[in-house]
């Protein structure tokens, strides 16, 4: 599951496998872990008899399968299903199942989609940029994605602008950036959408887009400032400089060069995409 997780109880033969994301669990400590980070997916598959069946079969916890099987019977809501399961393992404590149960009374309020996205947007916020991004594409091309209000269309495109800047690809992201912003109206997309411009060398247009767009004489200081900022950081002056010495090297034909330089940038990235996957 890209974590190691304890696990106290019995491991399946056969594991269950949740057909939102293919992925299968064989402890009761797993079953626990992949509902608490993808509450927004999973709560149908909660009701499932053949989730049921695995509790009783798999894991050996016959009289937790019966239970389970009354409260869904009886039509108990998802909150009493997760309550139940998370019992029947010590793998999170009272304070963290009662910020789990929380979650789950937000999610009452939203719409599908808009739980997909929040679900999407707990990959970003935990560095998880391949999933992110896969499910932010599954709901632009989706008929869902129409109830989005702009804000929440707009937040979506500017955090795949974020993706498209670990990338490198700064046109890409300036062009995700501006489209948010017109949707959003946020402070941050603008900005991010400025540095991307500047970041991808479009230095005239970064300009005329800053006084088209800019009115606040403060914000465009705290725009100044933190470009200022940015191009110092340690980020931009190895990783990014790392990334125009190989075009330098492709430019002047030196293919050798540059495959050696591709190499190890996509080895920095893999250790960097490690280490901030769950």
């Amino acid at each position: 599951m890209g974590k190691l997780i304890l696990c106290t109880g019995q491991v399946a033969a056969n594991p269950y496998c949740f057909k939102a994301t293919g992925t299968n669990v064989y402890t009761i400590e797993e079953l626990c872990y992949y509902i608490y980070h993808n509450i927004e997916t999973v709560s149908e598959e909660l009701m499932a008899p053949s989730l049921i069946t695995f509790i009783r079969e798999e894991l050996g916890l016959v009289s937790r399968a019966e239970f389970l099987e009354n409260l869904v019977k009886n039509k108990a809501g998802i909150k009493d299903i997760v309550v139940s399961i998370f019992c029947s393992a010590d793998y999170y404590d009272e304070e963290e199942i009662k910020k789990l149960l929380a979650v789950i009374d937000e999610l009452y309020h939203m719409t599908p989609v808009q739980r997909k996205k929040r679900h999407a947007d707990e990959h970003m916020k935990h560095g998880q940029y391949r999933e992110a991004l896969r499910e932010y594409l599954e709901i632009i091309h989706s008929r869902e994605s129409q109830d989005l209000t702009h804000q929440e269309y707009g937040d979506m495109l500017h955090n795949l602008g974020v993706i498209d800047i670990y990338q490198g690809d700064f046109a890409s992201a300036a062009e995700a950036f501006r489209e948010a912003y017109e949707r959003n109206q946020r402070v941050a997309s603008l900005k991010q959408y400025l540095f991307a411009l500047k970041l991808g060398g479009e230095g005239a247009l970064f300009e005329r887009e800053v006084k088209a767009l800019v009115a606040r004489r403060d914000i465009l200081e705290q725009i100044e400032r933190e470009l200022y900022q940015a191009e110092r950081t340690e980020e931009y002056t190895t990783f990014y400089h790392e990334m125009q010495k190989i075009k330098d090297c492709l430019r002047d034909g030196e293919n050798q060069k540059f495959y050696e330089g591709a190499d190890q940038i996509i080895e920095q990235l893999k250790e960097k995409y490690r280490k901030e996957t769950i």
